[in-house]
């Protein structure tokens, strides 16, 4: 039995070695490249080795450290607008009583999520605030109050402030039924032992559904600090980080310095200390979920 027993194992180990061959060649392999090449002046074609050089430049660069401050905005926002609209929408059609309207208006919020991501960036660059008169939140404007056309993106005082509400209203999408069916899978008779308690609607939602949805919660913001971390697309799609530096994240930066300037070594020091703070925010939110959760 006990030999048996260990050439299944075997065979379990070769089922997963390309997997585990694939995470080492294109995961671990450029991690460990990047910690080394972040000691170094590397320009693809010749690499000296300059201690910790790169890491001062980084802690003294004021455009860098202008990059973490849009970032944190841009972070900040994300993750408020994007888990509050879709956990409210998702409380109102849980409350629906028509099952017709409750299916169709799912179906409705669900279409958005079908829009590829550059299109859905060129509606709003090219449409919702596009900087000429007849770009549409310029009409409404010009309309209503005859305020003047707004560069929007390409102004420097509303850039940032247009790609924190690119995206508006923020509740369509994979987290709107995630949290729709947390809420189904509710059970029936917790609700019913609720209305003969006479607990009212917004402490059901404090107590009992909050609380119950702390783990896709959690899952969400989780995700939601490691993908704005990352992301730069509509920075390096339109913006490029202006004007003046106004939408410029550490992403961006990185891959500025890296391929327009043929810093790599400095490219990579950026991109590890995004990954040390990355990996830091995440235990500390890990820790203060599971905190409240046993409060709870």
């Amino acid at each position: 039995m006990l030999k048996s027993y260990k050439k299944s194992d075997l065979f379990g180990y070769f089922w997963i070695l390309p997997a585990f061959l694939l995470i080492c060649v294109f995961s671990v392999y450029p991690a460990l490249s990047a910690l080394l090449h972040s000691f170094t002046e590397w320009d693809l074609v010749n690499v000296e080795f300059i201690g910790i050089d790169n890491f001062k430049r980084l802690f003294s660069d004021k455009i860098f450290w202008k990059s973490c401050g849009n970032l944190l905005i841009l972070m900040s926002t994300g993750l408020v607008l994007g888990n509050l609209a879709p956990l409210v929408l998702a409380e109102l059609l849980h409350n629906l009583k028509s099952e017709k309207w409750s299916n169709a208006y799912r179906f409705i919020f669900v279409i958005p999520t079908l829009v590829p991501g550059m299109v859905n960036m060129l509606i709003w660059t090219k449409i919702v605030f596009n900087p000429f008169p007849s770009g549409l939140v310029n009409s409404i404007l010009g309309s209503l109050f005859g305020a003047s056309a707004k560069g929007w993106y390409f102004d420097e005082n509303l850039a940032l402030l247009s790609m924190v509400l690119t995206g508006f209203p923020w509740a369509a999408g994979t987290s709107f039924l995630i949290y729709l069916a947390g809420l189904n899978n509710i059970s029936e008779s917790v609700y019913e032992a609720l209305d003969l308690d006479g607990i009212t609607a917004w402490k059901r939602v404090f107590y009992i559904d909050l609380p119950l949805l702390k783990s896709q919660i959690k899952y969400f913001v989780m995700m939601g600090i490691i993908g704005a971390m990352q992301s730069f697309s509509m920075q390096l799609a339109f913006t490029k980080g202006g004007p003046n530096y106004a939408t410029t994240v550490p992403g961006y930066y990185m891959y500025d310095r890296a391929f327009f300037g043929s810093e790599f070594g400095y490219a990579a020091a950026i991109g590890f200390f995004l990954f040390v703070v990355t990996l830091i925010v995440t235990i500390i939110n890990n820790k203060f979920m599971k905190s409240t959760e046993e409060v709870m």
